[in-house]
């Protein structure tokens, strides 16, 4: 999906437009209003009413009221790491600094054997050197994670949602860029996982790439109940990758659930329930 951008009068400077909606958001960097949220969020009674435009045939939608409570937590809290460090600027590192707070975003880089207490140094020690300095760079952030939402069928925009806005609308000559090439996360992965790890009611194209692995991930998952196991992504993409040429392309999701199965087994065996690509290649 595509939204229409355009620039706005209000201090956030940009609103879009979506199948007829007038898509707002009011949750600014601003130290007042990021203080009143705190407030509202404990003393919702504090809240006012948004005021209605009975005038206009444009419904309008605030985007920060679709936010999940992680989500409105780790925006809110972009805020205060920007201060916390030092910078005026809030920039999208500040906004990936509190997502890896979130137990959702915490559980997706677990999957993908990722650090997220190394990736929070490794930002901290960046930003002392080089603070972001472009105001407008976060703006288009909240309408992203709100297309991906729609796209995956989530009915609140959620932290991996703000996640895959981070990785689909930050410049490739942003540091995040660099961190999401080096521990291998793409928009396509990213997808999966979200749907798989927050239970979407999504479907990839029949015999797709992400439509076996999201078979893969889904029956994973039954193990794991069962078993205690925990499945790396890494373990499911290479037993995804072995089945390629052992048998009909429409069997494929199967074969490799074979592979994950038999490396569960291996994995018991030697008496572990963390199961990594290596017990894979020894179950091939």
């Amino acid at each position: 999906m595509e939204i229409k951008y355009q620039k706005a009068n209000s201090e956030w400077g940009l609103t879009g437009f979506f199948e007829g909606y007038k898509l707002v958001f009011s949750a600014t960097f601003d130290p007042k209003k990021t203080l009143k949220r705190k407030w509202e969020k404990f003393f919702p009674f504090f809240k006012t009413k948004a005021r209605q435009n009975h005038g206009s045939i444009i419904k309008e939608v605030d985007i920060y009221e679709l936010f999940s409570p992680s989500a409105k937590d780790a925006w809110n809290n972009a805020y205060e790491s920007a201060k916390e460090g030092g910078r005026k600027i809030v920039g999208p590192e500040d906004i990936f600094l509190s997502l890896l707070k979130e137990l959702s975003v915490q559980n997706l880089f677990a999957r993908m054997k990722v650090s997220t207490h190394d990736a929070e140094k490794f930002l901290q020690n960046y930003l002392k050197i080089n603070p972001p300095d472009d105001k407008k760079a976060a703006q288009k952030i909240p309408f992203e994670a709100f297309a991906l939402a729609v796209k995956l069928h989530d009915h609140k925009i959620g932290s991996l949602m703000l996640l895959g806005a981070l990785l689909n609308a930050t410049p490739e000559v942003n540091i995040l860029q660099a961190i999401f090439s080096n521990i291998g996360l793409t928009r396509e992965k990213l997808e999966l996982l979200a749907v798989w790890l927050v239970n979407l009611n999504f479907s990839f194209p029949e015999n797709s790439w992400n439509f076996k692995l999201l078979y893969c991930c889904r029956q994973v998952g039954l193990l794991e109940e069962h078993f205690g196991y925990f499945y790396t992504f890494k373990a499911i993409e290479m037993a995804a990758d072995l089945s390629l040429k052992r048998t009909l392309i429409d069997l494929q999701h199967k074969e490799a659930m074979r592979l994950l199965v038999k490396a569960g087994n291996i994995a018991r065996q030697r008496k572990t329930k963390i199961i990594s690509e290596n017990f894979v290649k020894a179950a091939a």
